[in-house]
């Protein structure tokens, strides 16, 4: 537009400041719409926002379907396995499964190793099932069914524990990986009594008192456990030197050997033997032709449980060694020495001397009891020819043995005993014995 009394040079300043403000306004105006804009998508959002929380939810026909995680099943456990299922890998004799080597004969049969010696014990020695012989020399070992009961699974017998494991992992789990093993605490040779399962060894030898002890006492429990070694030493020695007695006089040469067992019940108190009011007495029983008598004799003040051999017959003199050992049924805890004796007897010495059967707690539970079972086995030491009923010295290769001739006469070089003749000694066999006769 025209500006009256302007000259043309600031008309032309007016008309570029014109257009200046209006490009100003301009972009302010668009400007200002954008920020309507903006501010009433913001507004338009949070008025939406309320209505999708509001939003009611669907009713389970129209939810759609979703599948539920299935549950994690527990592995299947492994049976226990026993004699019933594998009766290929049990013992031919016991029909369990055996416990350490495994035996066979030479048809394959299996035979656990306890059962392998007791059956090459046996006259002739065979299998149980087929009745094959059995090589007492070359026993045949089944590896393969060793190896098969050893993967055998079996449970654990701690009740608390149950684990699963396999038969050859067994011992060493109960040895020295279950919890629940009993053990003992580490300082029981200083007198400590605990016993418990190996789960609560730790806490209890934390505060153990024996650890605590002082010198002095731990010095008398080192003392006494040394004297207590040196008497369980001496009393196994004693023991093994009275075996080593029996196995000599089994395998020295004599006439006869037979064994019986032998029940003893409590007598009356006026009954005596060897000057000594007797304990108990068996019933008269038969051996090597003879009848016997056996007594025990309780010695209160020396703590002493002895066992006398009594001959009740003699038409001549008879020569013999015999053994006591403990019988089938004796009390638990109760441990018997092996006795031995080696006697002349005739019509004048009857009795044998008193042998020495127990000491101490023993002899006071033996002298507390009605009865006691022992087995005797008698040794006829007399010259002369075996008996015929006695294979312990039959010459199985068909040559005759050193001292004595093919017809089993023993000659005057053979030694062990004067040359008399069988019929200077002879007894009576009508009675019989009540125990068979013994091999060697």
């Amino acid at each position: 537009g025209h500006v009256p009394g302007a000259t043309p040079p600031q008309r032309a300043m007016s008309k570029s400041s014109k257009r200046d403000r209006n490009s100003e306004g301009g972009e302010s105006s668009s400007g200002k719409r954008r920020v309507k804009e903006s501010a009433a998508a913001s507004s338009s959002s949070t008025a939406a926002a309320p209505q999708a929380e509001e939003r009611p939810p669907l009713s389970p026909a129209a939810a759609p379907a979703v599948a539920a995680p299935a549950a994690a099943t527990p592995a299947p456990e492994c049976p226990v396995a026993d004699e019933d299922s594998h009766p290929h890998l049990c013992c031919s004799v016991c029909l369990s499964f055996p416990e350490a080597e495994v035996l066979q004969c030479c048809a394959g049969h299996i035979v656990c190793g306890g059962c392998y010696e007791r059956v090459c014990h046996e006259e002739k020695p065979s299998c149980p099932s087929c009745r094959e012989a059995l090589d007492l020399f070359k026993p045949i070992r089944n590896m393969l069914a060793e190896r098969s009961i050893a993967m055998l699974p079996i449970r654990c017998p701690n009740d608390e524990c149950g684990r699963m494991l396999t038969r050859g992992g067994l011992p060493t789990h109960l040895a020295d990986e279950c919890a629940y093993r009993r053990v003992a605490c580490k300082y029981s040779p200083l007198g400590c009594k605990w016993e418990g399962v190996a789960g609560e060894l730790a806490a209890h030898e934390d505060r153990c008192k024996k650890a605590e002890a002082p010198g002095w006492k731990l010095l008398k429990r080192v003392v006494e456990r040394e004297a207590a070694q040196r008497s369980a030493h001496a009393a196994a020695l004693t023991a093994a030197r009275e075996g080593q007695r029996v196995v000599e006089m089994l395998s020295s040469r004599c006439k006869n050997v037979e064994f019986t067992n032998v029940v003893l019940h409590r007598c009356s108190a006026h009954e005596h033997v060897a000057g000594r009011p007797a304990h108990c007495v068996s019933a008269t029983f038969h051996a090597l032709g003879f009848r016997w008598k056996l007594y025990t004799l309780s010695e209160h003040t020396e703590r002493r449980f002895s066992a006398v051999l009594q001959l009740r017959e003699s038409r001549a003199p008879l020569r013999t060694d015999a053994f006591i050992l403990p019988g089938h049924v004796m009390p638990e805890g109760v441990q018997l020495r092996i006795g031995t004796l080696a006697r002349t007897f005739d019509s004048r010495h009857k009795t044998s001397e008193p042998v020495l059967l127990a000491e101490g707690g023993a002899a006071e539970q033996l002298d507390a009891l009605e009865s006691v079972t022992l087995r005797v086995g008698l040794i006829d030491r007399r010259a002369g020819r075996p008996d015929p009923g006695f294979l312990g010295q039959l010459n199985m290769g068909g040559g005759g043995l050193d001292g004595w001739d093919e017809e089993g006469v023993l000659s005057d070089s053979g030694g062990g005993g004067g040359g008399g003749s069988d019929s200077d000694f002879e007894s009576d066999d009508s009675g019989g014995a009540s125990g068979g006769r013994g091999y060697y």
